[in-house]
């Protein structure tokens, strides 16, 4: 297969992260797949050596000039190399006719469900979605909760040319684990969004203070404009002496410092995946998730789920999750084997089959013969 990738809107964030590994996943695959990415300095990820980098100098005016780029550069490319599908790494990508096939992967619909948390400006999101998703014949989705909202909101959309490509948490493996277990044991949140509900956290944490079973705290991730009003909360709850708020962190120290927690606290109240919670399991460490449909989905009953939004909840959750045992812990891990890089790539790979036995036609309409996409647990446990 000869696929184009539409790497242009990685700009080194956590997108480009996960198209990286994904990227890194294909080539595990060794599908003898010609895959040719088209990206930019901005995203500041190493494509593999099987595949070729088309680098698109666009550093300055970088909106506006992706948005040419995807619509002059990508769809030349597809001519030039002869390309059997091309392949976005978000739906919003060429709008313009290809002479193939387009699949795009897709996320979550945060943006559109919890608008509140957005700025007007990122709410557009709405738009630049629709315009991609009318014109693709194909979607890799994250999870099955994401499918979920997508055919809920658009139910013009062919579940049929719908893909399951879990995200992955293998990349925990190589993460620094310490030889001996933290003393005092520590718990990690998460702060760099605001579905990520730290204030309900620190709610949580004064109410076990005042129980006299809080244990340290460490908040990564709080970005500089909130951090004023998260340290706040921490002063007025009084809690300066068990939590500590941290800012973005290198990947280096966010490993170092994921790896060596006694307890991941995830009770985000959206997610279309919730990679820290797959990643918790991945190493053995407890977890306590919120209700969220992803994180149920993701944690696979292996979590401590809260039984409710309030801070009650998640204080008893969290003293549950402390006493997890040995063989729950270990049954998280196996459970959490099936997210690989290479098994998403394998669901994203599915998605650019059947963008090609649908030929180049919009999704709603249904195809001849629909391609049988398998669930995730048929690509295997690891």
């Amino acid at each position: 297969m000869r696929i184009v990738v539409d790497a242009l809107p990685v700009t080194g964030s956590s997108l480009g992260r996960i198209i990286h590994n994904m990227l890194l996943g294909w080539e595990q695959l060794n599908t003898g797949d010609e895959l040719h990415v088209v990206t930019t300095p901005l995203a500041q990820m190493t494509v593999p050596e099987s595949m070729t980098p088309h680098v698109v100098p666009i550093e300055e005016h970088y909106k506006r000039r992706r948005t040419v780029a995807q619509n002059t550069i990508v769809p030349k490319l597809c001519r030039q190399v002869g390309a059997d599908v091309m392949l976005g790494v978000i739906p919003a990508t060429t709008v313009v006719r290809l002479p193939c096939p387009r699949s795009v992967i897709i996320y979550d619909l945060r943006h559109e469900l919890r608008p509140d948390q957005f700025s007007r400006s990122a709410r557009i999101l709405r738009v630049s979605y629709d315009i991609g998703l009318r014109q693709t014949d194909a979607i890799a989705s994250i999870s099955n909760r994401t499918t979920k909202d997508l055919l809920a909101s658009r139910p013009w959309i062919d579940p049929s040319r719908v893909a399951l490509a879990y995200l992955a948490a293998d990349q925990a493996d190589d993460w620094p684990r310490p030889k001996t277990p933290v003393d005092p044991p520590y718990a990690i949140g998460f702060g760099a969004y605001a579905n990520k509900n730290v204030g309900l956290l620190l709610d949580a944490w004064a109410l076990l203070r005042d129980e006299g079973s809080a244990r340290p705290l460490q908040l990564c991730g709080i970005p500089g404009g909130d951090r004023e009003a998260v340290t706040a909360q921490i002063q007025r709850l009084k809690l300066d002496e068990l939590v500590t708020p941290l800012g973005w962190v290198s990947d280096q120290e966010l490993h170092e410092r994921f790896a060596a927690a006694g307890l991941v606290v995830f009770p985000s109240d959206f997610e279309g995946f919730g990679m820290p919670a797959a990643e918790a399991m991945r190493l053995g460490i407890p977890l306590v998730i919120s209700p969220d449909p992803a994180l149920v989905e993701v944690a696979g009953g292996h979590a401590t789920l809260m039984r409710d939004w309030e801070a009650r909840a998640l204080a008893d959750a969290i003293v549950e999750a402390w006493q997890t045992p040995a063989n729950q812990l270990a049954a998280a891990k196996a459970f959490a084997a099936r997210y690989t890089w290479a098994n998403m790539a394998t669901g994203v790979r599915h998605s650019c089959d059947v963008a090609i036995a649908g030929g180049a036609g919009p999704l709603w309409r249904r195809p001849s013969a629909p391609a049988r996409i398998p669930p995730i647990d048929q690509y295997g446990e690891g």
